[in-house]
């Protein structure tokens, strides 16, 4: 899906979403000509992103749970441990 549909259907902007791309909170697969593709389970990250935010999560400890997250079901007690933290 591109950006446009998917700032549509997750309630959040364009212009947020790149920025959450180049901050390293949300990773995006792209097609052969360096479109992004945004994929089904994108959207709940996306959505969940903004909850971060909206708890007034700093964004250097979002990031960490991105990547923490990005890194599998490994990470679930860290995650965890960062949220209650929070």
């Amino acid at each position: 899906m591109k950006i446009g549909a998917f700032a549509e259907l997750t309630g959040v902007s364009a212009y947020t979403l790149r920025y959450y791309e180049k901050k390293g909170l949300l990773f995006v697969k792209r097609d052969q000509n360096g479109c992004r593709n945004y994929l089904a389970e994108d959207r709940e990250w996306g959505q969940f992103l903004c909850k971060l935010k909206a708890t007034g999560m700093l964004l250097r400890d979002i990031k960490r749970y991105a990547q923490l997250r990005y890194n599998g079901a490994g990470t679930i007690a860290e995650r965890l441990e960062l949220l209650l933290k929070h």
